[in-house]
This record gives C-alpha cells, sequence and structure tokens, in this order.
C-alpha cells in the first residue's frame, strides 16, 4: 500500500507540474512541424509480481523488460518496440540446520515484442492498453546437492520459458520527452524443463497465471 501511494503521489505531482508547464507552452511560438515520428525508450520495474516456487527453475514469475527501445507513431500514441531483459535464479533449500541442503543456479535473458497504444488523452495524461509477448532462454542449471558433509555438482540441460503479458496503463508527461507511468495487468508464464538430466520429474512444463504491475518511466525524442 505505501509503494501504491508514492506512485499515486508521483503522478499526481508530475501531471500538476506538466499541465502548468503546458499552460506555459502555449503561449510560447509554435515549434517547427516534425514528422510525428519519435524514437523512445522505456525502463520497467516490478511493482507487483506473482512468484511461484517449482523445482524446474527455482522460481517462475512474470517476465518483465527491464528496458525497450522503440518508436512512437500516429502523433504518439501507438508504442512499437522490442524489450530486453535479464537475470539470475539462485534457489536454495536447506534441510534442518543447512547441513544439509539443495541448491540451484540459473540465469537467463528476455526478447519481449511489444505494443501499446493511447486510448484516451488528456492533456499531459494518457490512458493506453497492450502488452507484450516474451520468449527467454535460460542456461544449464547448476545444482548442489550437499548431504553429509559430502557435496554433488550436476549441470543440467538448458531450459525456455515464455509469458504474455496484457495490461492497461496510465502516463503523465512531466517536461517534453519525459514521462512516467504505471502498468496493471494479466500475465501468463509457463516453463519446461525439457530433457532435464536429474530428478525424478523429467519433460516436466510448469504454467502459471496472475496480475501483475509495473513502474514504467519513458524518454523520447522527435525526428
Amino acid at each position: 500500500m505505501r509503494l501504491l501511494s508514492t506512485l499515486a503521489a508521483t503522478l499526481l505531482t508530475a501531471l500538476l507540474f506538466s499541465a502548468t508547464v503546458s499552460a506555459q507552452d502555449a503561449a510560447a511560438p509554435p515549434a517547427p512541424r516534425r514528422s510525428g515520428v519519435q524514437l523512445a525508450l522505456q525502463g520497467r520495474l516490478d511493482a507487483m509480481a506473482y512468484t511461484v516456487p517449482t523445482d524446474v527453475l527455482g522460481q517462475l514469475r512474470s517476465i518483465t523488460p527491464y528496458a525497450t527501445p522503440g518508436v512512437r507513431l500516429l502523433d504518439g500514441r501507438l508504442f512499437v518496440g522490442l524489450g530486453l531483459g535479464f537475470g539470475s535464479v539462485d534457489v536454495t533449500t536447506c534441510e534442518d540446520t543447512c547441513d544439509d541442503f539443495d541448491s540451484v543456479s540459473q540465469s537467463y535473458f528476455t526478447l519481449s515484442p511489444m505494443v501499446f497504444f493511447d486510448v484516451l488523452r488528456a492533456g499531459p495524461a494518457s490512458l493506453y492498453a497492450g502488452g507484450w509477448f516474451s520468449f527467454a532462454p535460460i542456461s544449464a542449471a547448476t545444482v548442489e546437492i550437499r548431504r553429509r558433509a559430502m557435496t554433488t555438482i550436476v549441470e543440467t540441460d538448458e531450459t525456455s520459458a515464455f509469458g504474455v503479458n496484457l495490461a492497461v496503463g496510465i502516463r503523465g508527461q512531466i517536461v517534453e520527452g519525459l514521462a512516467i507511468g504505471t502498468e496493471w495487468g494479466w500475465a501468463f508464464t509457463s516453463a519446461s524443463n525439457d530433457g532435464r538430466e536429474t530428478g525424478p520429474r523429467d519433460d516436466t512444463t510448469i504454467t502459471q497465471q496472475g496480475l501483475f504491475g509495473t513502474v514504467m518511466i519513458e524518454g523520447s525524442i522527435g525526428l
């Protein structure tokens, strides 16, 4: 709740500030007409995301691209981009005092084609909808198994995950070329360990769906 309150206050401040700037710009001489195409870069952080413990990847969660370069078309209403992300999963399961444990380590990167469209505009604020599709190749897992002071290291095959995120968001322009917003919606993620060499569950696929939220900041420049 504290995060939501802080985000709401930030958006309200941004909208009030941008409204003042817009009023000042209205009295200024008109700027030269541009092509209407804008280069944009969006950054995202999770505000809320489901996480499900699994024995396949350690964790299965909504896939959020951290950086998304793209373009704005149709007078800035349509955003098309390719999201990029990376991360790692390190999970340790202890027994008793952690003298005996299982540890799994994996890393991954994501590619996420993304489309958003401004459904409604009111001054510096925009209500938009869309989403992204993600594909995430995941490295081979390093599994460390420790039992009675004896440690076994096992390498597994590579795995993969994909996801679909659908969202509605609100974006407020702070100044020309800089905006902040938030997105909330539904996400689906599926991960597979086809070909895994260890463990009792071979060729396992795990899927999960749930709600997610992000904080988004965007910088753009017109051409």
